[in-house]
């Protein structure tokens, strides 16, 4: 059992084997062994799992690959045969691979685990456009390649998924589907369906629906698909979805009212059971499904893992995204509930017109009655159509009664009719609902169909579901046998047909004339026939008894066999003749057809085949069998129309427990699949398919003496020298091989390897002796050594210490010499200390007596003038105090007294000029006062003048004393040195004296420490004062020039205010003669409508308009004094700071500006107020036209500065336009900024210009500019509104400003006093920071995203540039041509030919910049010893973009950012690779990998850390599965180490995949332990709750990788401070000189 494939693609005898050759051996099973030994014809093999040993033939004997790990395509093993076929997949399967190829067959199978990480959106991206076999096996790979070949050929195509219940079908049906609607709908615009749902998701959605009504737990499978199903989905030319179509085959209808114990009824009644709401269950009438008959015959009603009440709302879900109304969904489950109630329904044995008959029993009347309320029909015709059977004669209706089994039957049968006429309907309502596309340029169709069963009893069922395997194998067959010629078609190689089993004759035994089908009609056509008269017919049609597929059990008389493909089949008759009926019972078709329920009535539409008066039975007869056969006509011809694509599903074990293998199982599945076959086919041809550079790699040590040659003659010359002429075939990229022949070219590859073994195993041995007698002679040199060497050292030792005694006597003389010297110089520095210790001090003490008169003095005098000063000002001030007092009170008596007066006009033009004359006397008085001020200035002046002179006096001083104390210091030095000689002639004396004059000496030394300590002290404070004095000095200076100018100012406004006094008394005097003065309610009126007409109006209303409604606007009693009028005046004059305004509520007014037209002074006023305004608004507008003109040049940069963005800010600054309310100088220079980004977007050298300008801006405005205190649209309305209010004579302290130096942008001109803007604290280089209005912080948030809008384009146009690189980068390039033959030897004319080539050729480097300090990239993995070409080409676009942003002097933090994001976009991709292609997952490949990347860390490195930050980092993914991938003794290393030490920044599941694909293609070493892998796979199942460990593949991070936040610490303050060259563009304007000046020094000015 299981041999016959090994036989037929291998020849038998032991040519193929050789000792040491790894097999596999029949015993029950296929168990691994070696061949140990050859004895004539038989062959000694030792079994590796047990250690036997047994004899065995060579035939019985297949060969093992020499892989390691399992292969991802069957067809590229080198012996193909069933335990390798069974081998591969198992191995695979235990390391969660549950994807095999066979040529281009996928074969899946069930995990019975959740695997999420394999699924998703995120592995729909990888496959999406990949050809089939570039990544691992998949069913995406399957669903993308028919989508692809749709596309591609316009041709429509089919995947028809294939397997035993409990397989995965449906599973793997809707992955294909889920992934068909993904593509289709990949773009936005595909077709909508009914409510508004995408066809997709309606498609997607229906496959619930339909596993509810026709899905049910099997004794194999929980979710059975009881049905077969062909999905259409429709794609217009765009390649989207625009309709589709579900066809439904041979529903299970027996199920409904029978099933086995413990498998379930269909899933629907047991949702509606338990999901149903209280409402709808009093409505149906339900009870638990415990209480029902159909349900209850099965010990089963709930699923593991699964909620009814879920399944049940995931029902209702789907039937409205499929688009069925409510109403319809009611009916539909209200007839569910009809079939249950039915089911309840018993009948007993009754009496009807003296014949036994059926009756309902008493306690099934509730379920009648329920019945038949669902069903919409009276519950007596019911029970009358249930218990008698009427027949339509010519004579009249015959109605008679039918016994209790006939009552049951009768019932059944309309529960079957019932639920298969309602699924029906839901299929049709499914493919109306989302529409089928008749002009659909293409299609997919996804077939899901039972597999090929085989039970102890098979019945009807199982007859038509071979049938239709039958159908689909031949098709199947056909298939891979196109495919294996087409493939020898294409590499150009000779062929002859190839002979495969053709199973037609099966298909003629069952469907052909007078076959099982036609017979199985024929008998159901008797009313009376038994299965004993089918089998009879069976056994004596001649088309049928003299196939050699059909026999006759030994042991039955009724059964039959039939050798089907993948079996012999025993089929039981008792149930064929009932199961192929579908009668329709006349009583039902009436009965229901008149149904109250419009639902009810369209399952059971008249029949139009009938006519009035015409005899019929009680059932018309339709053939089950018949109609299957026709529908799997019509399916076989739309397969024959599509390119067809093939899915075997395979249940691994009958327990559906994970990880279970069981071989003989699979064996069977892959038999009835017809996997085997497909193999057998291949084996037919030409089983072995290597290329050419596979086949070198494997056997280049056979050719040796041919090195010179080319690949394909290098080949041919092998091919030759071993198998001769025969056997093989070389194509245009591969060599084929027949079978057997992989077996002699490994046979002799052994032989010579093993040659090759024993010279080297010589040669080391030969090795080993040498270098053992020279160890030995070696050791005899070293005794020798060590005996002469102790003697010479023995008189070494006597000589070192004579030597030593000598230098201890010489050291011993020199201490006792230094030590008396040393005492004499400690002697005399003593008594030298003493004396001038004693000098210093006599010299200390007079100059800390001369310091301490000087600052008595000091003190005396400084209080003396402030006590004078602070006596003086108090009295003044309380002087004017008392007279200020004294005239307020007399003025608001005057004004109360004359506010009752009626002659108060007169007294005002009195009291005006009384006023006039008070401010010419004013003036008098001011000018008095400026003359005083003048006069205390000069005095000042000339006490400073003489305060500096005595200071510099004292300096004299203090210098002449320092040079007399430095002359006599020089005379005591010249006594000492006459006194030496004396002093060593008394030093014998001395020395008696030492001891007692040290401590004198130690004290006297202390006290002069503390003198000098108290004298530094007393000279600070001296300093001190000196500096108080100067800065009081400096202080007074100043306070006389502020009372001077301010006296000025003072005298000026005084004069203007008795202007406009003068012209105001003149106007009052007219208004007076006119009688035009009006009473202060209108006024006040008046007042209001003027302030309201200025805020709609204008800005800021005339001076002189403004300053007459001021003074009238005053209310009475709130008369202020001359002084305070006239300070408040100054205030407002330009070029003094402005204070906040409070403007007079206009109740509070007495009287407002006139009504009556302005005078002739007033108009001239504003006409000129209004002509200034329009020039400067003129200027300001041509002036941002140039601004604009010159920003949209590159201006480059000047020490590191964008100059640009330092114009602007400057611009902005001097015209005040961060102040303005309304500006469009913002917006146009968003616009501008905009549209050049927009034009240059793929430039990155542009795009570096504009981001380094945006962050300095962005920089500059952050630092100098902040909200406005009183900020916010209402505040200005408010602001506006007040200023009409403003003026010399309002009643509130506010600002006043001067139409001479407003502007129409709410800024001074640019030669305005004020310089400029005004700064408020807090800004860069310690000034203060503007308070800005809502524009300009709108323009900051604009610039913000700015920042955000560049950055991303630039990393993006980097990503599009090296993105074609990347997928060389994962892959290391096969060697070829001759690289070959380099690989091959290092000698021989190819090799030094091509190896010449290669060093001629330049490769591809990186080129150097200054600033990296890398000149061209080092030797990498590249196949001839130098760097890969693509990763070259990466590290050069890394230089170019690096020189660039450093050329625009991009901050470095930004740069950090841009290069940590591309080294993480690089990891991703190659990561991603890595774990999705098993090629890429060697250790070659690995190392290949390594170089690239330490040559990338060479490239960070020289770059330098200020400019790529961590990037390095960035690469942890990739760097630590590459390391992992190149490390030997991988088994050896624990979980813990693995987790830990080597690949702590990846997830376990990432390194389960890693572990799992693994494969050495150079040493053959072994992956990870059982232990580790189990433990890997225990933590992926504890970690498996998580959304986040679904996938193993890494997300490319997009986001932004800063913060607003983060601007503040990319550039420095002092590369802006310092002076920025003007634009030429901008040089010869006037207007623009301001830009001349260092931004700090404007700055300071405006601060």
């Amino acid at each position: 059992m299981g041999r016959g494939g090994s036989q037929d693609s291998e020849p038998s005898g032991s040519a193929l084997h050789a000792v040491g050759s790894a097999v596999w051996v029949w015993d029950g099973d296929w168990l691994r062994g070696q061949v140990v030994g050859i004895a004539g014809p038989k062959l000694r093999v030792r079994l590796l799992d047990s250690g036997d040993e047994r004899d065995c033939n060579a035939s019985d004997i297949p060969l093992q690959n020499s892989s390691a790990a399992g292969v991802e395509d069957m067809t590229t093993m080198s012996y193909l045969n069933e335990p390798s076929v069974l081998w591969n997949l198992k191995t695979r399967y235990q390391t969660d691979d549950i994807y095999t190829y066979v040529s281009g067959i996928l074969i899946a199978v069930n995990p019975f685990a959740p695997m999420p990480h394999l699924y998703g959106v995120h592995m729909m991206e990888q496959y999406r456009g990949l050809a089939l076999g570039e990544l691992s096996p998949h069913v995406y790979a399957i669903a993308d390649e028919a989508f692809r070949l749709m596309r591609k050929e316009r041709k429509s195509q089919s995947i028809l998924v294939s397997g035993e219940s409990g397989a995965g079908k449906t599973e793997t049906s809707k992955l294909l589907m889920q992934y068909l609607a993904w593509m289709g709908g990949y773009k936005d615009g595909g077709r909508m369906g009914a409510g508004g749902r995408s066809v997709e998701q309606q498609v997607l959605e229906s496959n619930p629906l339909l596993e509810a009504f026709g899905n049910a737990k099997t004794v194999r499978n929980d979710n059975s698909s009881r049905f077969g199903k062909f999905t259409e989905i429709q794609f217009n030319a765009d390649g989207r979805i625009s309709g589709a179509a579900i066809r439904t085959y041979l529903l299970e209808r027996s199920r409904v009212v029978n099933v086995n114990d413990p498998e379930r009824n269909y899933h629907v009644f047991y949702q509606l059971c338990e999901g149903a709401s209280e409402a709808e269950r009093a409505a149906l009438r339900l009870k638990p499904a415990k209480a029902f008959r159909y349900l209850n015959k099965s010990t089963c009603f709930d699923l593991r893992g699964v909620s009814n009440a879920e399944e049940y709302r995931r029902t209702r879900r789907s039937m409205s995204v499929v688009g069925i109304p409510e109403g319809e969904q009611e009916s539909v489950f209200r007839t569910v509930a009809a079939v249950l109630h039915l089911g309840n329904v018993e009948f007993g044995e009754a009496t009807m017109d003296g014949a036994e008959g059926s009756a309902v029993v008493p306690a099934a009347e509730e379920h009648l009655a329920a019945a038949a309320a669902l069903l919409g029909v009276d519950p007596e015709g019911l029970r009358k159509a249930l218990t008698t059977r009427t027949r339509l004669t010519p004579d009249g209706a015959i109605v008679s009664p039918i016994d209790v089994p006939a009552a049951e039957d009768n019932r059944d049968a309309l529960a079957k009719t019932l639920y298969s006429r309602t699924f029906d309907w839901l299929v049709d309502k499914i493919n109306t609902s989302i529409g089928q596309d008749s002009g659909a340029a293409s299609l997919i169709g996804v077939l899901d169909i039972y597999g090929f069963e085989q039970f102890k009893e098979n019945d009807f069922e199982q007859f038509c579901i071979n049938l239709a395997n039958e159908k689909l194998q031949q098709h199947f067959n056909q298939h891979v046998f196109k495919m294996e010629q087409a493939e020898y078609e294409r590499e150009a190689i000779e062929w002859s047909y190839i002979e495969f089993v053709d199973n037609q004759d099966v298909l003629d035994l069952v469907e052909a004339r007078m076959g099982i089908l036609d017979l199985l009609d024929e008998t159901c056509r008797f009313p009376k026939a038994s299965h004993e008269d089918f089998a009879n017919k069976l056994y004596a049609a001649p088309s049928v008894k003299d196939s050699k597929r059909f026999s006759k059990p030994k042991l039955s008389r009724t059964d039959f066999t039939i050798e089907h493909y993948a079996g012999a089949v025993t089929y039981k008759t008792d149930n064929f003749l009932s199961k192929n009926r579908d009668f329709v019972v006349a009583e039902h078709q009436a009965l229901l057809g008149a149904s109250s329920e419009p639902f009810v009535r369209g399952l059971f539409p008249p029949d139009e085949d009938g006519g009035a008066g015409k005899a019929q039975s009680a059932y018309r007869f339709s053939s089950v069998g018949s109609r299957f056969k026709r529908q799997l006509g019509d399916l076989m011809d739309a397969l024959h129309r599509m390119e067809p694509h093939y899915i075997r599903c395979i249940k691994p074990n009958s327990f559906n427990r994970p990880m279970d293998f069981e071989n003989m199982n699979v064996l069977h599945q892959l038999r009835c699949g017809g996997v085997l076959e497909a193999v057998r086919i291949s084996c037919a041809g030409y089983p072995t398919k290597m290329p050419l550079e596979d086949f070198i790699e494997h056997f280049w040590m056979l050719g040796l003496d041919a090195q010179q040659l080319d690949d394909r003659a290098y080949v041919k010359h092998i091919l030759l020298g071993v198998l001769g002429q025969e056997g093989w075939q070389m194509g245009k990229t591969k060599v084929f091989l027949r079978a057997g022949k992989m077996a002699e070219l490994d046979k002799r590859k052994m032989e010579v390897q093993h040659a090759a073994a024993t010279a080297i195993q010589t040669a080391v041995r030969g090795y080993l002796a040498r270098k053992h007698f020279a160890r030995a002679r070696a050791a005899a040199i070293t005794i020798q050594a060590a005996a002469r060497g102790m003697a010479a050292r023995s008189e070494a030792r006597h000589l070192r210490r004579t030597r030593a005694a000598t230098v201890i006597q010489a050291a011993a003389r020199r201490w006792a010499a230094r030590r008396a010297f040393t005492t004499a110089v400690r002697a005399a520095v003593a008594v030298q200390a003493a004396w001038r210790g004693w000098k210093a001090r006599l010299y200390t003490r007079d100059i800390r007596q001369h310091r301490a008169a000087l600052a008595i003095q000091t003190h005396w005098r400084r209080h003396r003038a402030q006590a004078e000063f602070q006596r003086y000002r108090k009295g003044v001030v309380t002087a004017q105090s008392l007279w200020r007092g004294k005239l307020a009170r007399r003025e608001l008596r005057r004004r109360r007294q004359e506010a009752r007066e009626a002659g108060k006009l007169l007294q005002d033009k009195q009291a005006l000029e009384s006023k006039l004359r008070e401010m010419q006397n004013v003036l008098e008085t001011v000018q008095g006062q400026r003359n005083e001020l003048k006069q205390q200035y000069r005095e000042e002046k000339a006490q400073r003048e003489a305060a500096e002179a005595k200071v510099a006096d004292l300096q004299r001083a203090m210098k002449e004393q320092q040079a007399a104390a430095a002359a006599a210091a020089a005379a005591a030095l010249a006594a000492e040195v006459a006194q030496r000689q004396a002093l060593e002639a008394e030093l014998a004396a001395a020395r008696q004296q030492v001891a007692a004059a040290g401590d004198s000496a130690a004290a006297a030394q202390q006290q002069l420490q503390g003198e000098v300590a108290e004298l530094k002290g007393k000279l600070e404070k001296l300093e001190k004062q000196r500096a108080d004095l100067e800065a009081r000095a400096q202080a007074t200076e100043a306070d006389l020039h502020n009372r001077l100018n301010n006296a000025v100012a003072q005298r000026n406004a005084a004069r203007e205010e008795a202007l406009m006094l003068s012209a105001q008394l003149k106007k009052l005097e007219e208004d007076l003669e006119a009688g035009r003065l009006v009473a202060p309610e209108a006024a006040g009126a008046a007042a209001a409508a003027a302030a309201a007409a200025g805020m709609a109006g204008m800005e800021t209303p005339p001076p002189a308009a403004a300053a007459v409604a001021a003074a009238d606007a005053q209310p009475p009693g709130s008369d202020e004094g001359m002084m305070d009028r006239m300070r408040r005046f100054m205030q407002q004059i330009p070029g003094t700071s402005p204070l906040r305004e409070v403007a007079t509520p206009v109740g509070q007014r007495l009287e407002g500006p006139s009504t009556e037209p302005l005078s002739e002074m007033d108009r001239r006023q504003r006409e000129l107020y209004a002509k200034q305004q329009q020039l400067l608004r003129e200027q300001r507008t041509a002036d941002q036209e140039k601004l604009l003109a010159a920003i949209s040049d590159n201006l480059g940069f000047h020490q590191g500065r964008p100059v640009a963005a330092v114009t602007i800010f400057r611009c902005c600054l001097q015209w005040k336009t961060f102040q303005a309310d309304r500006t469009p100088l913002f917006d146009k220079i968003i616009s501008t900024m905009g549209s050049q980004v927009e034009l240059h977007q793929e430039n990155n050298a542009h795009l570096s210009y504009w981001l380094s300008n945006t962050v300095t801006l962005l920089y500059l405005m952050q630092k100098n500019v902040k909200p406005a205190s009183g900020g916010g649209y209402t505040a200005r309305l408010r602001a506006q509104g007040a200023q009409v209010t403003r003026g010399l004579f309002s009643g509130g302290k506010g600002s006043f400003t001067s139409f001479f130096t407003r502007t129409g942008y709410g800024g001074s001109p640019a030669g305005a006093p004020g310089g400029e803007a005004s700064i408020h604290g807090g800004a860069m280089g310690g000034f203060r920071q503007v308070e800005a209005k809502y524009p300009a912080l709108l323009f900051k948030q604009q610039l913000d995203a700015f920042v955000q809008k560049i950055f991303p384009m630039l990393r993006d146009n980097v990503k599009k540039e090296i993105t074609p690189q990347l997928a060389a980068c994962i892959h290391a390039p096969r060697a070829s041509g001759a690289r070959g033959a380099a690989r091959r030897t290092t000698s021989g004319a190819a090799a030094a030919a091509a190896l010449a080539a290669a060093a001629a050729g330049e490769q591809p480097g990186t080129p150097g910049t200054p600033h990296s300090g890398r000149g061209s990239l080092g030797v990498a993995g590249g196949a001839d010893g130098g760097l890969a070409p693509q990763w070259a080409a990466i590290l050069r676009v890394f230089d170019t973009l690096l020189a660039t942003l450093r050329e625009n002097h991009v901050p470095p933090f930004l740069v950090q950012k841009l290069f940590e994001q591309l080294l993480s976009f690089v990891n991703v991709q190659l990561f991603n690779q890595l774990l999705l292609r098993r090629e890429c997952c060697s250790f070659s490949n690995g190392e290949y990998v390594k170089a690239g990347l330490s040559e990338v860390e060479q490239w960070i490195s020289g770059a330098g850390e200020e400019w790529v930050g961590e990037s390095w980092n960035a690469l942890a993914h990739i760097r630590q599965a590459v390391t992992f991938l190149v490390i030997h003794q991988k088994h050896r290393k624990s979980f813990r180490e693995i987790t830990e030490d080597l690949c702590g920044a990846l997830s376990v599941q990432q390194l389960y995949r890693i572990s799992t694909m693994y494969w050495d293609d150079r040493y053959n070493t072994e992956t990870v332990s059982p232990e580790v892998l189990a433990q890997m796979k225990a933590a992926m199942q504890e970690s498996s709750s998580s959304a986040a460990s679904h996938s193993f593949l890494l997300d490319d991070d997009s986001a932004i990788p800063f913060t607003h936040a983060d601007v503040e610490r990319m550039v420095d303050d002092k590369d802006l401070l310092g002076e920025t060259p003007v634009p030429l563009q901008l040089k010869d304007q006037p207007s623009f000189s301001f830009l001349a000046k260092k931004l700090e020094l404007a700055l300071q000015q405006a601060a």
